[in-house]
């Protein structure tokens, strides 16, 4: 439980003097001090102790500290906690006395994963966004908008290699606690098996165990096997490509580059605030975002009147948004991404903007597109996918242009819809405010190479979920984006 605010007294320390005559008045962290009221953090966690019993718990705004100070310097537990028992900076920013001992590293993790949760991260954000509009740090109404893609921690594989290693790791746990149900277990297909048998396979090893599985007390038994159950019925297991990272997706960058992981949804002020941030994973188009970063910026406390973004956000629905919420959107159209955005693709299907083309659900980029001007006024873009790969894709039975013969795809753009749009990107107001564009790639950069968004934090063999995913990233950039209004 938490100590009562009234009861807290504060303890006079005669080597408080140290501070002054040690920590130089530029330091990172006297600024960081005196500059950021880290006190929101005490009352906003409070629920997540218990009010009435236990001893007392360590105040949560030092705890959250050694969190930042940890992401900051790029430092594990324990050595984050070795250098602040000896640097006096440190103790000086996480409000301790020069003679006062550190936790245990331990209590770091059991903070991380019992006490900050998503919603909480949330209110942090937007605490921290509206400190810095009460300095006047934020300016201006206008957001700029962008992703930037995040490396899985983790090795993809071929879906039939997914479920081989989850059966594979369910047949282990049983030789290990309920070796009586391996004599159950029906012959393994072989090496050369495809999808559809493997998953046969598994189907039958589940039949033959279920009764074993039941009667068992083995938990963690159980949950694998109620975790292939699921993946087969639900047919998920047709998209993972890694047993220990089901939600990583593949995404592209470029026609011949592709990339596993994630993508991280950023909105920013021109002021290079960050007021908003979505976590997908990286198969998910840029432009879907656009709403929830312009939700999540007015909810933070920003007045945003102008959107600036590339051409992934040009969309009828994304126009359609803007205009109900009073913004105006700067973003340069491009004919094919306009009529890959306002075509009503079929579910899995979108357009890849850094790649300039259409993307299937199984994350497979077309190989051409074949543009063709109709009688009526309309452009017609074909996108032909590879009949070698379309062959052996594992949802190839539920896509429609794995069922096609000439495995194309066709999207239609209405020029006369976009005519009004395009005079008002032709404007000179328009060309102005595009300019002010790369201050958002500067930052995904900064973040990369400074806060550790280049690749997840995460390694094989750990327990994965999403809101794992997006606490670990936004502990990375909360520094980045905390020191980024730092005078």
């Amino acid at each position: 439980m938490l100590k009562d605010t009234n009861q807290m007294t504060m303890d006079l320390s005669p080597y408080q003097g140290l501070y002054e005559a040690i920590i130089p008045q530029d330091h990172i962290l006297r600024k960081l001090k005196d500059n950021i009221d880290f006190s929101f953090v005490n009352p906003m966690l409070r629920k997540q102790y218990c009010e009435s019993f236990g001893r007392p718990a360590k105040e949560p705004e030092m705890m959250f500290k050694l969190l930042f100070l940890k992401k900051l310097y790029d430092l594990s537990d324990e050595q984050l906690i070795s250098r602040a028992q000896t640097d006096m900076a440190h103790k000086y920013f996480l409000g301790l006395s020069p003679e006062d001992k550190m936790i245990d590293p331990s209590l770091l993790t059991k903070f991380r994963k019992t006490r900050i949760t998503e919603d909480i991260l949330e209110d942090m954000l937007k605490e921290t966004i509206q400190q810095a509009i009460q300095k006047g740090l934020v300016k201006s109404g206008t957001i700029i908008v962008d992703a930037t893609h995040t490396e899985a921690a983790v090795r993809a594989k071929r879906v039939t290699q997914v479920l081989r290693d989850l059966t594979r790791t369910l047949r282990k746990e049983i030789y290990k606690h309920e070796y009586d149900l391996s004599e159950k277990f029906p012959e393994k297909p072989s090496i050369e098996a495809d999808l559809s048998e493997e998953i046969a396979y598994t189907y039958e090893l589940l039949e033959q165990i279920q009764s074993g599985v039941e009667a068992s007390d083995n938990a963690e038994i159980k949950a694998l096997y109620n975790r292939i159950r699921e993946l087969l019925d639900s047919d998920r297991i047709r998209q993972i490509r890694s047993k220990d990272d089901e939600d990583a997706r593949f995404g592209h960058k470029t026609p011949t580059s592709t990339f596993f992981g994630y993508k991280t949804h950023i909105a920013m002020s021109d002021d290079r605030i960050i007021t908003g941030l979505e976590v997908t994973d990286g198969s998910k188009p840029d432009g879907e975002q656009l709403p929830n970063l312009l939700e999540k910026s007015k909810r933070n406390g920003v007045a945003v009147k102008e959107i600036v973004g590339d051409m992934a956000y040009v969309s009828d629905s994304n126009l359609a948004f803007c205009e109900e919420h009073h913004t105006e959107l700067y973003a340069k159209t491009n004919s094919a991404v306009a009529a890959a955005a306002n075509a009503q693709l079929e579910e899995g299907f979108s357009y890849s903007k850094d790649a300039h083309m259409m993307q299937c659900p199984a994350g497979h980029l077309a190989m051409r597109v074949e543009k063709r001007d109709a009688a009526n006024g309309n452009t017609y873009y074909n996108y032909y996918f590879s009949a070698k790969k379309c062959k052996t894709c594992p949802m190839r039975d539920k896509c429609r242009v794995g069922k096609s013969k000439g495995r194309t795809y066709s999207v239609t753009c209405a020029n006369d819809a976009h005519k009004a749009r395009l005079e008002f990107e032709s404007s000179e107001e328009f060309s102005d405010k595009l300019r002010i564009r790369h201050r958002i790639e500067e930052k995904n950069g900064e973040m990369k190479t400074a806060h550790g968004l280049r690749r997840a934090v995460l390694w094989p063999g750990v327990k994965f979920c999403v809101s794992d995913f997006r606490q670990s990233q936004e502990w990375r950039w909360k520094a980045g984006r905390i020191l980024a209004w730092i005078p």
